[in-house]
C-alpha cells in the first residue's frame, strides 16, 4: 500500500531485531502506531497476541481486519438472510468471503459523495475540479461502500467483518487513485493505474488462537492504560499530519460527508493531528511515552530525518535503561519532495530491556 513509512519492505529487519533480542519468550505486544498494520501482522505471525492502535478511522479499519479474522470468515447472516440471493449458491466461488467481493464487484456505480467530491465529472461544475478517480471507479466506491454500510445497520455483517470488507475496499481504491503517493494531491495527468477498474481482492488471512484488540485513540494514553512484553513504537517523523495526506481513505472508512475544500477537497482532520508532527513538541510526546510505557521490551522505529535527532532519542530512551540502535539504508518515500536527497536515508530501530 502506498503509505508513508510503511514497513513491509523493512519487516525481515524488525523481525531479526525481535528473535536476536528476546527470542520467542513473548506473550503480548502493542504496536500503538500501526498505520497499514504491516508489523501488527507480522507479530500476529509470530504467535504473539497484539494490541494494535492508531488515530486514524482508516488504520484501525487495516488493522480490525488484519488482527480480527483468524480464519475463514463465515458471513452467516449475510447468507442466510436472503439480502443477496446469489450468496448462497453454488458456483465458481465456493467460499462466502470470495461470494460476498464477487457480489460487491459486480454492483452498478452510484454517484455518491465520492464521485461528487473527488472524480471529474462529479465536479466538473465546481469551483475546483478533481481527478483522485476516474468516474466510473468513484462511482464503484460510493456503490460497494454504502452496501457494506446498509448491511452492517441490518445486522447482516459484524463489525469485524464490516472492517475487512472496507479495508478491501480502501486496498482496492489505492490501487486505482490518480496519485503520487499521498493524497495530498492528485496527478494533473492520469496515471496509467488510475483507469483500471476498481476491483476487490481478498486480504490475507492469517490464523491465530488469540483474540486481538484494536483501538482507534491517542498512544500515549493507551501506553499508560496497557502492559505488554514488548511495545514497538513507528510514530510519525515529519511534520506531515496522516489525517491531511490520507484524508479519502479516512472518508471511505467513516462513510461519513464532512465539508471538503481547496483544490485537494481536504476534509476537517485537527482530530487527529499528532503531536509527533511538531517540531516543537515531538521530543516531549516521545518522552512522556517512554517515561509511562508499562513493558519489558521496547522498540522505537524512527528515519534518520525525523525531526526528533538520535542523540535526543537515545538521551530519552536511556531514560528507562541502556539505549542500542541497529540502522539500514532505506528508499526515500516518492512523494517525499524535501529533504537533502545527497544524504544516505536510514531506518533506525531503537531498543531497550525495561529496567
Amino acid at each position: 500500500m502506498r503509505f508513508i513509512g510503511c514497513k513491509t519492505r523493512l519487516l525481515p529487519f524488525i523481525q531479526d531485531a525481535l528473535s536476536r533480542r528476546i527470542g520467542g519468550q513473548v506473550d503480548s505486544a502493542g504496536d500503538l502506531f500501526c498505520g497499514t498494520g504491516a508489523v501488527s501482522k507480522l507479530l500476529k505471525r509470530n504467535n504473539v497476541r497484539v494490541t494494535a492502535n492508531d488515530n486514524l478511522r482508516f488504520c484501525y479499519v487495516l488493522a480490525k481486519a488484519a488482527l480480527g479474522v483468524n480464519s475463514e470468515p463465515p458471513f452467516r447472516a449475510l447468507v442466510d438472510s436472503g439480502e443477496a440471493p446469489r450468496l448462497g449458491k453454488e458456483g465458481l466461488f465456493s467460499a462466502p468471503y470470495d461470494k460476498v467481493l464477487a457480489f460487491l464487484n459486480e454492483l452498478p456505480g452510484k454517484p455518491g459523495f465520492i464521485f461528487r467530491e473527488y472524480s471529474p465529472g462529479g465536479t466538473v461544475n465546481g469551483e475546483f475540479r478533481r481527478s483522485y478517480f476516474t468516474d466510473e471507479n468513484a462511482q464503484r466506491i460510493d456503490a460497494i461502500r454504502e452496501k457494506i454500510s446498509d448491511w452492517e445497520k441490518k445486522g447482516l455483517v459484524n463489525e469485524t467483518e464490516a472492517c475487512l470488507l472496507i479495508a478491501d475496499l480502501i486496498h482496492a481504491a489505492n490501487r486505482v487513485a490518480n496519485i503520487a503517493g499521498t493524497y495530498g494531491c492528485f496527478i494533473k495527468h492520469w496515471d496509467p493505474r488510475a483507469h483500471k477498474r476498481l476491483t476487490l481482492k481478498r486480504s490475507e488471512i492469517i490464523s491465530s488462537p488469540y483474540q486481538h484488540q484494536v483501538f482507534c485513540k491517542d498512544a500515549n494514553a493507551l501506553a499508560r492504560e496497557q502492559y505488554f512484553d514488548v511495545l514497538y513504537l513507528d510514530p510519525p517523523y515529519t511534520w506531515r499530519h496522516y489525517g491531511a495526506y490520507y484524508h479519502i481513505l479516512e472518508t471511505i472508512a467513516r462513510a461519513d460527508q464532512p465539508a471538503v475544500v481547496g483544490q485537494t477537497g481536504l476534509r476537517p482532520w485537527e482530530d487527529s493531528k499528532s503531536r509527533y508532527c511538531d517540531r516543537s513538541d515531538a521530543a516531549n510526546a516521545l518522552e512522556e511515552l517512554t517515561r509511562s510505557a508499562q513493558c519489558k521490551h521496547l522498540y522505537l522505529s524512527y528515519n534518520s530525518e525525523g525531526l526528533i535527532e538520535h542523540d535526543e532519542i537515545m538521551s530519552i530512551l536511556s531514560l528507562r535503561g541502556r539505549p542500542v540502535c541497529s540502522e539500514i539504508g532505506y528508499r526515500r518515500y516518492r512523494s517525499n519532495n524535501g529533504g537533502n536527497r545527497s544524504k544516505p536515508l536510514k531506518e533506525r530501530l531503537y531498543y531497550v530491556q525495561i529496567s
